[in-house]
């Protein structure tokens, strides 16, 4: 079975990492006398109250109608990136996951129903029965740090055996690595509100993510794109869905329409909406998250395939991946 984590910046933080926006966003603040005229104009337009990397991206995209030359956004676009870079890798610097840490994260990683209510087991060993044996696991990060290398102790390439015929083959940051060029961008042009830009391949070479990764000779895309078309599984931690990936969304709902043999399952943490003596809450939540889910993956309600709720759960509040 051919299982895919896609991993997004909630992974991080559920590791203690201060790499959300609006941390971001304190520290651009707290640097404020620093940077040119346009980022501190910047500044002012994205403001704490946006959650979301991908709020941050959408409001670059807008921003762009404030910028007159291609100069003048170049030059922004990679002072904001030096300044990402250099915060995130403090924060990279202070994670040291202990010996307790990575052996309960293996455990969890390679057991991706442990965590699924009884009744969605049920339905997911169902499925699983019908899956080729053995299982082939590849991870796309949208994330610019190591903390999952550092997790499975991956000091050298990312091959990994955790007996039991399972192993993990890759992982791929699609949005680049820290020490390395990472991607601050758009999904697509239509996200640039300055219309001059949005036909300027200069521009998008930077700007749109697919364009930026072919534009440095990577086939990052190409890969994540097969790896969607071949999964089984694909489990998704601490992502938005946010407009600025929605490539990556809307593919999954393809094959998803496509191919029955395909399932998901989405982690979601959120304790003051679902407490431990409110459970009969599930019910009302997952049916509202899948309603959401599945408009990002490019569905109309009528159109949902037959066997949806026996191949989407969800996977609320639990201590996966952390002590």
């Amino acid at each position: 079975m051919n299982v895919l984590y896609i991993l997004g910046n909630g992974f991080d933080k559920a590791q203690g990492l201060k790499t959300s926006y609006p941390e971001f966003y304190q520290y651009l603040m707290e640097t404020t006398d620093s940077g040119s005229d346009l980022l501190q104009q910047l500044k002012k337009d994205i403001n704490a109250d946006k959650k979301l990397w991908s709020d941050m991206e959408e409001a670059f995209g807008k921003f762009t109608s404030k910028i007159q030359t291609n100069e003048e956004l170049e030059n922004l676009y990679f002072e904001l990136s030096e300044k990402l870079q250099r915060y995130l890798l403090e924060e990279e610097n202070t994670f040291a996951p202990n010996s307790n840490l990575k052996a309960k994260f293996q455990n969890d990683f390679i057991s991706p129903a442990k965590y699924l209510g009884a009744t969605d087991r049920a339905s997911y060993n169902e499925f699983e029965k019908k899956m080729p044996g053995g299982r082939e696991i590849n991870v796309m990060s949208l994330n610019y740090t190591d903390t999952l290398e550092r997790l499975l102790s991956l000091d050298r390439g990312t091959d990994k055996s955790f007996g039991s015929n399972i192993y993990l083959r890759q992982i791929i940051h699609v949005h680049g690595k820290l020490d390395d060029s990472i991607i601050i961008g758009v999904d697509n042009e239509q996200q640039i509100a300055n219309e001059k830009f949005r036909e300027n391949d200069d521009i998008k070479d930077f700007l749109v993510k697919v364009q930026s990764n072919l534009a440095m000779k990577y086939t990052r895309h190409n890969t994540c794109e097969k790896l969607i078309e071949s999964a089984h599984l694909i489990i998704l931690y601490g992502v938005s869905l946010g407009e600025t990936d929605a490539r990556w969304w809307k593919l999954i709902g393809e094959q998803f329409k496509k191919r029955n043999t395909l399932s998901v399952i989405q982690y979601l943490y959120l304790p003051d909406q679902i407490t431990p003596t409110r459970k009969q809450l599930l019910g009302r939540f997952e049916r509202r998250q899948r309603r959401c889910i599945m408009q990002k993956f490019g569905f109309k309600e009528n159109e949902w395939p037959e066997d949806t709720i026996n191949r989407l759960f969800f996977i609320v509040n639990s201590n996966a991946f952390i002590l």
